[in-house]
């Protein structure tokens, strides 16, 4: 049934005679148009501001503002700057049409979908380079005619993180009017937003690091003090530096951790045996190394060279080396080399060197890395092939690149030592993958392999001997130098014959062959020329010891131990064995004299130790045998009962030589195959 019109919801109105219904309102407040004035005297208002009537009567016109949906606004927001990007793009595309020439038209080959990976691609690339999201499309142009844009907000600023955006120039032209036909993020073209980074609850702190002085440890004349020492003898240990560049003043101005690491090796040679000062910046320092490690900010040329030095004087050299390593490349030291001998040969090709004073910093730089590189490099061969590092760096390539270097004008005198070494180690460590516990090579192999790389240390030796002597700027150093390039070949020598002798399997001398004893003659030859060299003038090497690593020290004693162990199972004359006694008594009073290392664990003076126990042994070995007592062993007494003192000395090895450092030859012995024989027929006769 109708509702009545007394009982409908609808108004009546009567208009022009006729009733009308209006719908009821729905509590919305009306809006007025008219402004204040024409309200209140009722009056009709043409709404322009100010309004015609108020003008005329001088009135103050105000308008009641209507508010703004915040939807509607949002979406005028995006309008705006819908249209700003859209002018932007007409802009590029104008410009890149103006810029280059219109291609003829070629029909385009069918492409498969291999073909397409093929292409160039839109990437998205932040910060540190390719996000690794990629975008295919067959008519992109090459990455290098993409432009950069900044993404801009709707009042036309940029952004505070610029993102690079490769936009090729075959965007369609969009008009306001296409919005709907041809969006504007079209599937061929899409440009990446930079997705939002999420709020984690964790954070690494970032202490800044205070030198010694500001935090009161040392005053500013210890710290002169200490920093003079570490230059006057570690520094050819570790050449790594400048020295026209790397002054107290500077060092201190660009790196507190370095400073930290220079004066605590310094304070360290110092006090020799060690002390309270030098465990104390020692504690400290290993504190703030750890700061270096877990703060990526921190990652510095310096800093790498303060974790280089710290390797190489702490007993968790492998371990510091290797974080030193993974900062290196995060830092890409790795590339300066590379990029140094591009420089050089186009210098070579169309100018000439500038002057000294003249150079750009840019180049003194990447000599700098360089430098800093190829030190980390030489110091993980020696632990590798030495101390039984897994295999980390490895050169491709002919090492001998990097004598070009010694062309370059910001080129030390240490470079001198630092590229010999890169050279010699690098063949070390090629004889290390040789003859290492997975060798494939028969002893034939073996033996061939020997000579050929005999020949290599020959060529370096010769080589890098006419360098030094023909170096004018070296003539300081010259005769420290020479003394190192030929104890450092027979090292390398001592090591090659004793790495094949172990390769072969080969442990009882009494029953090698001709040729394995020739391999063996050869490794004593080499220990006695390196124990003449080092004692011959104790000024150019004996005495920098002091300076020196315990890797250094170990060398020693263990060539001198393994010539006394080779003198007693292969002796070649009498008078040797006084002899090399009274050389082995010079020896440890010349190291006592130097002082030990002063490492944290005195690794020094374990060696020097080990160099006395073993002189030791060897007196009373070769006083039993020259001096026999009137009732000991005679000569008709049973084999094992004439080896007290002999067998002591044979069977020693001291415990650094087997867990720290992997050097053979120790483990040599002398049995004589008689009496194998003779056990053997025993055990078969029970």
């Amino acid at each position: 049934m109708a509702d009545q019109p007394g009982n409908s919801p609808y108004n009546p109105v009567i208009e022009d005679g006729t009733l009308h219904f209006i719908p009821p309102t729905t509590g919305k407040k009306r809006i007025p148009k008219a402004c204040g004035a024409c309200r209140q005297s009722k009056v009709k208002c043409d709404g322009e501001r100010p309004c015609t009537r108020c003008q005329k009567l001088e009135k103050q016109c105000v308008f009641f503002e209507i508010p703004k949906d915040p939807v509607s606004e949002r979406i005028e927001g995006v309008e705006s700057e819908v249209q700003y990007l859209r002018k932007q793009l007409d802009e590029i595309r104008e410009l890149l049409q103006h810029s280059r020439p219109q291609p003829t038209p070629k029909p385009q080959p069918t492409q498969s979908p291999t073909h397409l990976g093929d292409q160039q691609h839109i990437r998205r690339e932040g910060d540190g380079g390719s996000s690794g999201f990629h975008y295919p499309h067959p008519q992109d142009p090459p990455q290098g005619e993409f432009t950069n844009i900044p993404v801009t907000n709707s009042a036309g600023y940029a952004n505070s993180h610029r993102y690079q955006r490769s936009m090729p120039p075959s965007i369609p032209t969009l008009s306001p009017n296409d919005t709907s036909a041809q969006p504007l993020y079209a599937s061929n073209h899409i440009i990446d937003r930079p997705p939002k980074r999420k709020r984690s609850g964790f954070e690494i702190r970032e202490e800044p690091i205070a030198d010694f002085i500001d935090k009161g440890l040392i005053s500013l004349e210890c710290a002169v003090s200490y920093f003079n020492t570490f230059f006057a003898g570690c520094d050819r240990y570790i050449p790594i530096f400048d020295p026209q560049y790397d002054s107290f003043d500077s060092v201190r101005s660009r790196s507190s951790i370095l400073l930290n690491a220079i004066c605590t090796i310094g304070c360290m040679v110092e006090t020799r045996s060690g002390g309270s000062m030098s465990d104390l910046l020692h504690a400290e320092l290993k504190k703030w190394i750890n700061v270096i490690i877990q703060n990526k900010d921190l990652n510095c040329l310096e800093s790498v060279q303060a974790m280089l030095v710290v390797a190489c004087y702490s007993t968790e050299r492998s371990l510091i080396l290797s974080f030193a390593t993974r900062m290196a490349l995060d830092l890409q030291l790795h590339e300066a080399f590379d990029e140094l001998i591009q420089r050089l040969a186009l210098q070579n090709e169309d100018m000439a060197y500038a002057l000294p004073h003249q150079m750009l910093e840019e180049e003194r730089n990447l000599m700098w890395n360089a430098r800093t590189w190829f030190g980390l490099l030489v110091l993980e061969h020696i632990f590798r092939v030495d101390g039984g590092k897994p295999p980390g760096i490895r050169l491709k390539g002919n090492a001998r690149r990097c004598r070009v270097l010694l062309s370059h004008p910001s080129s030390t005198v240490l470079d001198l030592r630092l590229f010999s070494q890169v050279e010699l180690n690098i063949l070390r460590a090629n004889v290390g993958d040789a003859l290492g516990g997975n060798t494939s090579l028969d002893g034939q192999s073996i033996t061939d392999y020997v000579h050929d790389m005999k020949i290599e240390l020959d060529l370096w030796f010769d080589d890098w001997l006419r360098i030094i002597e023909s170096c004018v700027a070296a003539a300081e150093e010259k005769p420290s130098l020479l003394v190192a390039l030929r104890v450092q070949k027979c090292w390398a020598e001592m090591m090659l014959n004793c790495k094949a002798l172990r390769s072969m399997g080969v442990e009882n001398v009494a029953a090698m062959s001709t040729t394995e004893r020739t391999i063996l003659l050869t490794a004593k030859a080499s220990a006695r020329r390196h124990l003449r060299l080092i004692i011959v003038d104790p000024d150019f090497y004996l005495a920098k010891l002091k300076y020196a690593m315990d890797f250094v020290w170990a060398k020693c004693a263990f060539s001198f131990l393994l010539l006394l162990k080779l003198s007693r199972l292969i002796p070649e004359r009498d008078e040797e064995h006084q002899e090399l006694l009274e050389q082995g008594n010079r020896l440890a009073n010349e190291l006592s004299k130097a002082g030990a290392s002063g490492t944290q664990s005195g690794g020094g003076n374990i060696y020097l130790q080990i160099l006395k126990v073993s002189i030791e042994k060897y007196g009373r070995a070769l006083m039993e045998t020259q001096q026999p007592s009137s009732d000991g062993p005679t000569a008709t007494s049973p084999f094992w009962e004439l080896f007290d003192a002999q067998a002591d000395l044979q069977w020693f090895v001291p415990e650094q030589f087997v867990s720290e450092w992997d050097f053979p030859g120790l483990n040599l012995f002398y049995f004589p195959t008689a009496w194998q024989d003779f056990f053997g027929d025993f055990s078969l006769a029970m």
